[in-house]
This record gives structure tokens, C-alpha cells and sequence, in this order.
């Protein structure tokens, strides 16, 4: 597939059994959401991804989800149900027995601080919504303006507000260096407001030796606000569309989404559409026809991945969601064209020029063989519609990559590019994925010079006739 699928996981998704299937059926990520759990959990999780991975010989990223600068409520013994008219109190503490008290425990005084009568307080992606009807120190009186039924450790946002907490909290530097330890591939960071947050992370993350991808997630104002420095900054864009919902209008999502897609993408930077994707999963087997839409939109837009979270997460249906994902996007893709964004700098020029040659000469395949890892993210960012096959020694640079649009990656030790190219040559005709009279374009680097090399297979077990491309 050309779109990649990245899906979370949690309860429904932690036996190693369905993380198989799942990457059978084509997940190349996975998400580990680190406002839920604990480091027993997602030790064992990562466990049964690596044991998955190296049983099926297919690359996995594994990507963690910092809690970030956001505001979560408390553990509720019993999950508040609300009807619109309800009236419920906000208390700070981190536990509540709550139920029919209709008591939320949140956690942070300086939410009760700067809380006024008449905010908007929403959660829930947008599904749930309470009025802010009175403040009296460390309570804070709502009433329901929609249905609600409120768990814990649900992120809340004050629509016209933020709070200025810290961009990395201690629960986070925690998870940091959990995720360093464990050698995932990104840190993800949520609620991002401006460049200098990622900074931060970044810094973190290298000093306790790590050399994780740096992943932002848009999702409040000021990120909006502060998109063209961010995706200058990171290494990946993550559209979050459930924050994004709490903090505009919903009708003002998908022009957001086409916006940080177009920005990113006109940046070099991987893109991830995320939350709700196909939401309805979660409960039924079959998705809606306006799921169905979505997911076209973000294949049209030119996402290099879409992000599952509740439907793999919790959902009762994991596998019928991936199977269902897979189809959609295979049909899509059949009868998409997506644009191209022609490089901004010159270090862009050579890896379009790769993707132009092979298409220009039909070619059955492009071949990469990388050590460090740069050229790849390049070609994907060209977005070619030629099969594009990356050759790796390194096990860290095939999980990062494994989720890049288009790239199909593989474990290839060699020293050299020219050996790499021919084991990697090698692997594919034994695959069947080559045959004799196909051909190639290979790319690598000799004497400290880019070469774009033509190759036809003459036979795949004495190698293959090459000329160099003018």
C-alpha cells in the first residue's frame, strides 16, 4: 500500500497473537499512548510487537505518546453519567468514587485558578461539552450541554484557553526515558504549541543517549498558529483531529487538516492523520459510508499514514478495522492520483530525480540501499508511484522508514552500497518480487557523488546488466 497504517495499542490489542495478524494484514506502526497504563504494561507490549517482528521478518515502528502540556482528569471509581440539564462538581483531587455523586476529580490547581463562569469545557473529541455555571475555590459547578459519560484520565480543554503548563512534564520524563530505554522509534508530543517545545523533547531525548524521531501533534491554537515553524523543527506531523475538534469547530477541522497536510507536505515532512478515523469500529464490525469518505480525503491529501486509536485501542473489532482500512485504501489508492509538491531546497532535486527517471522509463521498481538513512524519507516525499524498495543494514533506520508513504523496507547487510544493492537485488528475485527483463532504477552514492544507475535483470542468479543513466 502506499498509505501506511499505524494502529494503537491497549486492552483489545496486547495479545501477541493480534499484533501478528495485525501486522499480516499490513500495520507498519505501532502506538503506545502513555497517558494510559504503566511501564508494566508497556513493557509487555513492546515485547509481543518485537517478538511479532522478528518472527515475521517485517520492520515495525513502535511510537510513544507523550501525555504533553494537557489537562486530564483524575481516576473516577465509577464513570459519571450525564444527560444535557445535569449539573455535576469538578473538585481537585486525583481519585473520586463519584457515580451517582457526579463528583470529577481533576488534579491541577491551576485549572481552578484560572477557570471563570461561563467557560466551555469540552472532552471526548467533542462529543462531550459542560458549561462552567460556578467557581468556588477548589470546586468548580457544570452543567451538561450534551450527553456525557466521563471515565477516567479523559484530556478536557477550555475552548479560548490555555494554561501554560510545562511542554514536558515529570510524568513525560518518566515515559522519555521509558521509551529511550526501550529503543522506540518516535516520541510523539501532544498538545505542542510552538518550536521551541520540540526543542525541549529533543534536547531531552539526546541527552539521556537516545536518537528517537521527534513526532508534533497539532492540535491546540497556538500550534495553528505556529504550524510552518513547527513542521520546520520536527521530524514528523501528526494531524490530531479529536483536540483539533475541542479547539475549534468541528466545521473548521477538515480545512485545518488540509492545511497542516499541505504544510508538511511542502516541508519534506511524513504526515499522519489520527483520531476517528474509523470510529464507529469501535463497536460495530463494518464502518460508515462517511468513514469511508474520510479516509478517501486523507489518501487525495497525501498522508503517508493513517492512525488508528480507539478502534485497535479498546475497540471490539481490532482486526475487522485493519482488514477494513487495508480495503479502503487499496481502492483508493487505485483510483487517486496525489499531487506533488515539486523541492524547495536543492538537497531535494536528487531524490526527485529518481522518482522522475523511473516513472519516465516505466520502470518495474526503484531501489534504495541506505545507511544513514536520509535518502529515503526524500523519495518518499516525492511521492512516486513506481514500487520504491529501501535495503537497510540498520534495524532502527528500517522501523523509522517502514512507515514513510510508499516505502517497502528490508534488512539488508552489506558494507557497501554497491554490495548492499546487489544482496538487495538478490533478496527480491528470490522473493519472486523480480523477475528477468525487469527493470530498475538504483540509486546510491560512489566517489562522493549521487549516481542514478538503469539496470535491466538479466538473470537473477548471475546478477543483472547496468548502464548509467545520462
Amino acid at each position: 500500500m502506499h498509505v501506511k497504517i499505524i494502529a494503537s495499542l491497549g486492552p483489545s490489542t496486547r495479545e501477541e497473537s493480534i499484533i501478528e495478524r495485525l501486522i499480516l494484514l499490513g500495520v507498519t506502526g505501532f502506538r503506545i499512548n502513555f497517558a494510559h497504563g504503566d511501564p508494566g504494561l508497556w513493557e509487555e507490549l513492546i515485547k509481543a510487537v518485537r517478538r511479532a517482528e522478528e518472527k515475521l521478518g517485517r520492520p515495525v515502528a513502535i511510537m510513544g505518546d507523550l501525555v504533553g502540556p494537557s489537562i486530564r482528569l483524575g481516576i473516577l471509581e465509577e464513570p459519571v453519567t450525564l444527560n444535557p440539564g445535569d449539573k455535576a462538581s469538578i473538585v481537585l483531587a486525583e481519585h473520586a468514587e463519584s457515580g451517582e455523586e457526579a463528583v470529577i476529580p481533576l488534579p491541577l490547581r491551576r485549572f481552578f485558578a484560572e477557570i471563570e463562569e461561563g467557560d466551555i469545557i469540552v472532552m471526548d473529541d467533542g462529543r462531550v461539552r459542560l458549561r462552567v455555571i460556578e467557581v468556588a475555590g477548589d470546586q468548580v459547578i457544570v452543567e451538561a450541554l450534551t450527553p456525557a459519560r466521563i471515565t477516567s484520565r479523559k484530556a478536557i480543554v477550555v475552548q479560548g484557553k490555555e494554561f501554560g503548563l510545562p511542554a514536558i512534564t515529570e510524568r513525560d520524563l518518566e515515559a522519555i526515558d521509558f521509551a529511550v530505554r526501550n529503543d522506540f522509534d518516535y516520541i510523539s508530543l501532544s498538545y505542542v504549541r510552538d518550536a521551541e517545545d520540540l526543542r525541549v523533547l529533543r534536547k531531552i531525548v539526546r541527552d539521556k543517549g537516545g536518537e528517537q524521531a521527534i513526532a508534533a501533534k497539532i492540535e491546540t491554537r497556538s500550534a495553528v498558529e505556529n504550524l510552518e515553524q513547527i513542521v520546520k523543527e520536527t521530524d514528523l506531523v501528526v494531524v490530531a483531529r479529536g483536540d483539533l475538534g475541542m479547539n475549534y469547530g468541528l466545521e473548521e477541522v477538515p480545512l485545518l487538516q488540509e492545511r497542516i497536510i499541505d504544510e508538511a507536505r511542502r516541508r519534506g515532512r511524513p504526515v499522519v492523520v489520527a483520531t476517528q478515523v474509523l470510529e464507529s469500529m469501535v463497536n460495530s464490525p463494518t464502518p460508515t459510508r462517511a468513514e469511508v469518505t474520510d479516509v478517501y480525503v486523507a489518501v487525495s491529501q497525501g498522508v503517508d499514514a493513517i492512525m488508528l486509536t480507539g478502534e485497535t485501542a479498546i475497540g471490539r473489532y481490532p482486526v475487522e478495522t485493519i482488514k477494513w482500512l487495508r480495503k479502503i485504501l487499496r481502492r483508493a489508492e487505485e483510483n487517486i492520483a496525489v499531487n506533488r509538491y515539486p523541492p524547495q531546497e536543492t538537497r531535494w532535486a536528487y531524490a526527485s530525480s529518481i522518482v522522475e527517471t523511473a516513472e519516465a522509463i516505466g520502470a518495474d521498481a526503484i531501489l534504495v540501499f541506505s545507511i544513514g538513512g536520509s535518502l529515503p524519507p526524500k523519495i518518499a516525499a516525492s511521492r512516486p508511484y513506481v514500487r520504491t524498495v529501501i535495503g537497510t543494514p540498520s534495524k532502527r533506520i528500517a522501523r523509522k522508514l517502514s512507515i514513510l508513504w510508499r516505502l517497502d523496507v528490508l534488512l539488508v547487510n552489506a558494507g557497501s552500497y554497491e554490495e548492499g544493492l546487489a544482496r538487495l537485488e538478490e533478496e527480491l528475485c528470490r522473493k519472486g518480487e523480480l523477475s528477468i527483463g525487469d527493470t530498475v532504477v538504483e540509486a546510491y552514492r560512489s566517489n562522493n557523488e549521487n549516481r542514478v544507475i538503469i539496470k535491466q535483470i538479466l538473470s537473477c542468479q548471475s546478477g543483472a546488466k547496468s548502464f548509467q543513466h545520462p
